[in-house]
């Protein structure tokens, strides 16, 4: 069967103007998408302005790339372009449609220590994914008795996408799961991390994405929730070495139309960039992002 595949150039630009000139300044960025089984980064660049006074880059525990970049000299802006050109194919045939979820969960007791790093460390709790009853309540609703693992997600995925109301004003980066789980509005990192919480208490593997989505908008399909900026989802792990994504966002598989940037536990494991500023207050930076299919 042909596999089907697709090109896009990524722009991602996030720009910090201070309430005052900073004197110094130490970042960390996740900006580089991976080169993965269905993903072939084919170039990138960033570009920071001002020149930074230092900058290098490795890759972290999970095999993100990891940015680090610093400044010793006042400066009032900080702008970061990162500029990526991938190519994305489908993860769908690698997918078991048929293994039962409870056989996944006993497979993953003999594995736990495979793959780098192991897959215990996303069946466990993390900083920012509690495993809470109400999440593990709510997933085990769709998560019924020899149900076929990827069945299951689906349901799971479209119905986190009916109850929550995507409102970006309703949570910061701070904001526990509990209270999303209350008042079922947040952000595509909230979703994401309810969703994790949930399948994790079913014990299950479930692990933070971190990328973008396209955003092509048509008159029998919205512009997805969560575009023009980056994206997050959940990928859960199938047989083998097969990790199935879903975006509870908007309800769907993740496969064709997102770039993986990176992944982890949760958000504070692959932040896009984060950092620690030194003299200046830092009122919320402007993000733009366009994914540009070629």
């Amino acid at each position: 069967m042909r596999t089907v595949a697709v090109r896009y150039r990524v722009l991602h630009e996030t720009l910090y103007d201070y309430e005052q000139a900073a004197s110094t300044g130490h970042h960390l960025a996740h900006l580089t998408p991976r080169n993965t089984p269905w993903q072939r980064l084919e170039s990138h660049t960033v570009s920071i302005s001002p020149a930074p006074s230092e900058k290098s880059s490795r890759l972290d525990y999970f095999g993100n790339t990891a940015l680090h970049f610093s400044h010793a000299t006042s400066h009032r802006t900080l702008g970061v372009r990162a500029d990526s050109i991938v190519e994305v194919r489908s993860q769908i045939p690698g997918w078991d449609v048929a293994l039962p979820w409870e056989d996944v969960v006993r497979d993953l007791r003999v594995r736990a220590t495979d793959e780098a790093p192991p897959l215990a460390e996303f069946c466990l709790a993390s900083p920012n994914v509690p495993v809470l009853t109400v999440t593990s309540d709510y997933a085990r609703v769709n998560f019924t008795p020899r149900r076929p693992l990827l069945e299951a997600l689906v349901a799971l995925t479209e119905r986190i996408r009916k109850d929550f109301v995507y409102d970006p004003l309703a949570t910061t980066i701070s904001t526990p799961i509990a209270e999303v789980a209350q008042r079922r509005r947040g952000v595509c990192q909230d979703f994401a991390h309810f969703m994790l919480s949930g399948l994790r208490g079913l014990g299950l593997a479930a692990r933070y994405m971190s990328g973008y989505i396209l955003n092509e908008p048509t008159a029998q399909s919205p512009a997805p929730r969560g575009a023009d900026t980056s994206h997050a989802w959940v990928a859960v792990y199938c047989a083998g070495s097969s990790w199935i994504g879903c975006d509870p966002t908007n309800g769907k598989l993740a496969d064709l139309e997102f770039v993986t940037l990176g992944w982890g536990r949760d958000f504070s494991d692959v932040t896009p960039l984060r950092g620690v500023v030194l003299g200046a207050g830092t009122p919320p930076p402007k993000v733009a992002v366009e994914v540009i299919r070629l």
